[in-house]
């Protein structure tokens, strides 16, 4: 018989140490599994985008100071994002719906909606674009950005490599 009186397999190791390394060994290799990647996964390559952040709610004034272009930093300002090339707004519209039950489109008074152009230089990997310290931009994400004039919140409406 393998077992001893002891319960010890082949008189020498005792079947719990053996689950104890058997859980270690599989531990490990979740571990490693989970956390170490390719390389080619991790390979980021510098190249040049731009990303348009809409911005929702805004005062003329503020259209007026994103109008005055110039760098983007993260909200610290520790960060460049990119520069503003191009700013397009329009009236601010919400949806609502009138006692007769039609839902119609109605214009918030001196509010209004911006599409702010960014040029960025970042990095590109599999897992998307990255810009400043390592800011991961998506479509659809928030985005706090910074200027000399104005600071502000918006989401990443679309992404575009330039070749």
């Amino acid at each position: 018989m393998m077992l001893d009186k002891n319960g010890k397999l082949f008189g020498k190791i005792s079947i719990i140490d053996l689950l104890a390394i058997f859980a270690v060994i599989i531990a490990v290799l979740g571990i490693s599994a989970r956390f170490v990647t390719t390389a080619a996964k991790n390979v980021r390559e510098k190249t040049q985008f731009s990303y348009v952040v809409e911005i929702e709610g805004i005062r003329f004034y503020t259209i007026d100071a994103l109008n005055k272009k110039g760098i983007v930093t993260d909200l610290k300002g520790n960060s460049v994002v990119g520069e503003i090339t191009n700013v397009e707004y329009k009236r601010m519209e919400i949806q609502s719906v009138t006692s007769t039950g039609e839902t119609v489109f109605a214009t918030v008074p001196e509010k209004y909606t911006a599409l702010i152009t960014v040029k960025a230089e970042g990095n590109e990997s599999e897992k998307g674009y990255f810009v400043g310290d390592n800011i991961e931009l998506s479509v659809g994400s928030t985005m706090s950005m910074t200027t000399k004039y104005v600071n502000s919140t918006g989401k990443v409406k679309s992404i575009e490599k330039i070749d």
